[in-house]
């Protein structure tokens, strides 16, 4: 169960040593794709159109940038300036530049004098152009019908667009702005990046230019309209004069210190009238008294005042009180009241004469006040326009030009060592996809732990030194390995013993290099000299005529064709090949025999016998050791093991 969830573990990741290996067996074929597309890449960079790129370097004129020439007015006409529309911007200066050098507009007049509608690579329309068949097919069927196009419509939408992608303008990390532009013609290219920037900077020049003489009128017409103010002020305050008193203000003051007193004494008439009606509500009572006296004293305080008793006609002092005659008292209050009206009347005619004054006065003021606001702005603005007329007068072209576009001697386009990286890159990229995939069709392990985990042997060695014993009998791999053990065989057969379930083994080569014959005499050889019996039948051998004449001494099918000591080499006479034997009627009983003789019995067989083995059904789990290589055994045979029996050892290079 573990070894199911490891395997299920391991089809899921990816062995990036399996990945590797198996694109390094087809090295050959990547490096031939590589080579190719290097090839390709070259051929198309020496044959492909060449493309010049012409690039000038120059800054524009910015003296009159962030707010222009009215930056200079001061604080006094800041407001003014901006309420006039000549502050800064929204965008930079440089920003709105390349946008205009983009536009229609000026691809249009920049046109006219390069002459852009006759130049092939600007103006590629072609009027001559027709579909292609499949295309011409395929919009038939759709139903899409090509609507007549007007050619000079045609000419400026290809002109517009072309030159929007040959022509690129672009501000440096220092802030000059350069003019970029491709052309497959060099002498063209450098004609038209230089002829782009006069025209940029003609244009930017002039626009400066009438820029200051709009502010400079504009600076004029305020003078202009400051100066008539100032002359309507003075004015204005010449028929003031003229028309009213120069002394509206003292006038005021003066009206206004009578008014405050003609009240005064309204209120003390006021005060006196109400004083004498209740002295007079007192004596109409009859008989008055002291204490009457007492409390009108108390609530009109006038009744001790000398004025008022002097006009009452009473003693002047506070302590000789007589109660006045009602007559005169009547009299009296007449008399009061009559000046109460007088004063109403006089108070009336002051606050007519204050308000007059007061609205003369104030008129003065503005009048005043206009005059000195004209006179201190047509004051600044006379200062202004002196100054800045002097400036406007001094206009020098303060644009550079840092790098006139020369004509390029090497083309930008196709960048020859870009093209060939690019291949190289390719070519890799695609010779190892085909790798890959061959390699997956191949159905191979290509590293060697890959292969070992995919056999899950229970013990694996390297096998050396096999060429030596190429050939020989076994009598003579016997003395050979006797006299110079090999210890992958030595270990191979100690494994053997605790591995086979029974005595019998199946050796197969699926390497590819049929070495099945020389790897069973020499673990066969290596047991007999470990003290083991052991009998070996090659599969793979065929059947000579000179075996036919030998007895039989297993079961009547078998002859031993070679013997050493305590091994034995065996053939099968019935067919014409070891290999029939596996199809005989007899094999069981045969198995039985050897296994009966020998304590271990060896089957050989290569790639070409080992479909017969595995479809025997005789054969119950046997007991594999299988030599293999990476990238020569198929994942299918090792398939093929697992699934009809065990493999107990696994040998490899």
């Amino acid at each position: 169960m573990a070894s199911n969830e490891q395997a299920q573990v391991g089809d899921d990741e990816i062995d990036l040593k399996e990945l590797f290996l198996s694109l390094w067996a087809y090295k050959l074929l990547i490096s031939v794709v590589s080579v190719f597309s290097v090839v390709a890449a070259g051929n198309y960079a020496i044959n492909a159109d060449k493309v010049y790129i012409a690039k000038s370097t120059f800054t524009l004129d910015n003296s009159d940038s962030g707010g222009g020439l009215l930056n200079g007015l001061g604080s006094e006409l800041g407001a003014l300036g901006a309420l006039a529309g000549f502050g800064s911007s929204g965008g930079t200066g440089t920003e709105v530049l390349i946008e205009r050098v983009m536009s229609r507009e000026f691809i249009l007049e920049a046109s006219d004098g390069l002459d852009l509608f006759n130049d092939e690579l600007f103006n590629s329309y072609n009027p001559d152009y027709k579909d292609p068949a499949w295309k011409a097919r395929l919009k038939a069927l759709l139903g899409m019908q090509d609507s007549d196009r007007d050619p000079a419509k045609m000419q400026l939408w290809k002109v517009l667009e072309n030159y929007q992608k040959l022509v690129a303008v672009e501000t440096t990390d220092a802030g000059a702005i350069s003019v970029s532009v491709r052309h497959e013609v060099p002498e063209r290219a450098a004609e038209i990046a230089n002829h782009l920037m006069k025209i940029i900077i003609l244009m930017t020049s002039q626009e400066n230019i009438e820029d200051v003489d709009e502010k400079l009128r504009y600076l004029s017409r305020t003078l202009a309209d400051a100066s008539q103010d100032l002359e309507d002020a003075q004015n204005a305050l010449k028929e003031y004069s003229l028309e009213n008193s120069a002394q509206a203000v003292k006038s005021f003051a003066v009206g206004s210190v009578m008014l405050d007193d003609m009240r005064t004494q309204r209120q003390r008439s006021a005060d006196r009238l109400e004083a004498i009606l209740a002295l007079k509500a007192t004596l109409s009572e009859g008989k008055p008294t002291f204490q009457d006296y007492e409390r009108l004293r108390k609530r009109f305080p006038q009744l001790d005042e000398a004025n008022f008793r002097r006009i009452m006609g009473l003693s002047e002092i506070n302590s000789a009180w007589s109660w006045p005659n009602f007559r005169l008292v009547e009299q009296v209050e007449r008399s009061v009241r009559d000046r109460f009206s007088s004063l109403d009347g006089e108070i009336q005619k002051l606050e007519e004469d204050v308000v007059r004054y007061a609205a003369s006065a104030e008129e003065l003021a503005a009048h005043k006040r206009n005059l000195m606001v004209a006179e201190a702005t047509y004051e600044v603005l006379i200062q202004q326009v002196k100054s800045q007329s002097l400036i406007a007068g001094f206009k020098p072209d303060n644009s550079k030009v840092f790098a006139v576009a020369d004509v390029p001697i090497s083309p930008s386009e196709p960048n020859r060592n870009l093209i060939l990286a690019l291949g190289l890159v390719l070519g890799i990229f695609l010779g190892s996809g085909l790798a890959l995939v061959l390699s997956m069709r191949r159905n191979v392990y290509f590293s060697l732990s890959s292969l070992l985990n995919a056999l899950n042997a229970s013990h694996s060695h390297q096998v050396r030194t096999l060429g030596r014993l190429k050939g020989k009998d076994l009598a003579d791999v016997q003395k050979q390995t006797e006299k110079k053990p090999l210890n992958w065989a030595r270990q191979t057969v100690l494994e053997l013993d605790t591995l086979s379930g029974g005595t019998l083994v199946f050796l197969c080569d699926v390497s590819g290099e049929k070495k099945a014959d020389v790897l069973g005499r020499t673990i066969a050889a290596t047991a007999g000299n470990l003290g083991r019996d052991v009998a070996l039948v090659d599969l793979s051998r065929p059947v000579k005529p000179a075996d036919t004449e030998l007895p039989a001494t297993i079961g009547n099918e078998l002859a031993s064709i070679a013997e050493a000591n305590s091994c034995s080499e065996y053939v099968y006479l019935s067919g014409r090949r070891n290999l029939d034997l596996m199809y005989s009627k007899s094999l069981g009983r045969v198995l039985d025999a050897l296994s009966k003789k020998h304590d271990l019995v060896l089957f050989t067989c290569n790639l070409d016998a080992l479909d017969t083995v595995m479809s025997s059904s005789i054969i119950d789990q046997p007991t594999f050791v299988v030599r293999v290589r990476p990238g020569r055994t198929s994942t299918q045979i090792i398939k093929s093991f697992l699934k009809r029996g065990k493999v107990g050892v696994a040998l490899h290079a």
